[in-house]
């Protein structure tokens, strides 16, 4: 049995969840669960989630993203053999979600789910989507002031290291584009401890000799940038491609300046790359 489910996350970093109205043991009727359901004939993973969540709901989202597949591997106690996980942003009111299944829907905070009724297998797959980088990293997109990071990481050849964007982004985060390593600081998180985090966390690799480049501001210099405010840091540890995880977006590949022009790149990453190619802080590290 394979099938879908979604998170869906108002902006309060509630979750949507379904009460159920079968009798699935060992919790049955009145628990809780994530919504979703059975693959139908050849539809994708993402064509039933969609399907799904409208019949339940009768919301179809717009902002549907991958998190990952689960399996009672992973799982030891989920029903279906094989789940495939979603997300979605989506500004959805509690009163225009439809009960088209189940008993109830509702968004629950995370310090809220551990008291309700709910099978150990749902249990478990929320809280490794609660412990996520996606679920962190939507709630912080959502707040009114971003203050993030990116590295600028070089090899001996002086070429840039630019990460492959996911596909499935909304358009406004500019989905298949290249663009820097990096994300939006946590809250009480300085800058540089943020951009080794976010380095490592999207690459696998700890950078050693970050040095600060330039901070940008979103109002006066960066407009098209998903932060206010940008701390650009730089390194050159010469990693191998081979040796970096891509534990985010679609790939990591290093280009050389007189290749940038031929990328999709965002528009401000690009002036950010411009101005840096250009700066004695790029200059310096090769002369």
């Amino acid at each position: 049995m394979e099938g879908s489910a979604v998170f869906l996350i108002a902006g309060d970093g509630g979750i949507l969840l379904q009460k159920r109205d079968d009798d699935v043991r060992p919790a049955g009727p009145g628990r809780w669960s994530i919504p979703g359901g059975q693959r139908e004939g050849t539809e994708s993973p993402r064509e039933t989630a969609l399907r799904e969540f409208e019949e339940e709901t009768g919301v179809r989202l717009e902002r549907l993203r991958f998190f990952r597949t689960v399996t009672r591997e992973d799982v030891p106690e989920l029903i279906p053999e094989r789940t495939h996980l979603f997300f979605a942003d989506d500004a959805v009111p509690r009163e225009e979600i439809a009960v088209h299944e189940g008993l109830d829907f509702q968004y629950w905070r995370p310090e809220e789910i551990g008291e309700l009724l709910m099978n150990p297998g749902s249990r478990k797959v929320i809280e490794v989507f609660l412990a996520s980088d996606m679920y962190r990293g939507t709630l912080l997109l959502q707040q009114r002031w971003k203050v993030g990071v990116g590295v600028i990481a070089l090899d001996r050849w002086g070429r840039i290291l630019l990460q492959l964007r996911d596909a499935d982004l909304p358009p406004e985060r500019y989905p298949d584009q290249w663009s820097l390593p990096g994300g939006l600081l946590e809250p009480g998180e300085a800058p540089d401890a943020g951009a080794l985090r976010e380095f490592e966390e999207e690459t696998g690799q700890l950078l050693e000799n970050l040095k600060l480049y330039r901070v940008y501001r979103k109002a006066a210099e960066i407009r098209t940038s998903l932060t206010d405010i940008f701390h650009i840091y730089y390194d050159d540890p010469d990693i191998p491609e081979r040796a970096i995880e891509v534990n985010e977006g679609q790939a990591f590949r290093y280009f050389a300046p007189d290749e940038l022009g031929s990328l999709e790149i965002p528009e401000h990453t690009r002036r950010i790359l411009d101005d840096f190619l250009v700066s004695g802080a790029y200059r310096g590290m090769f002369h």
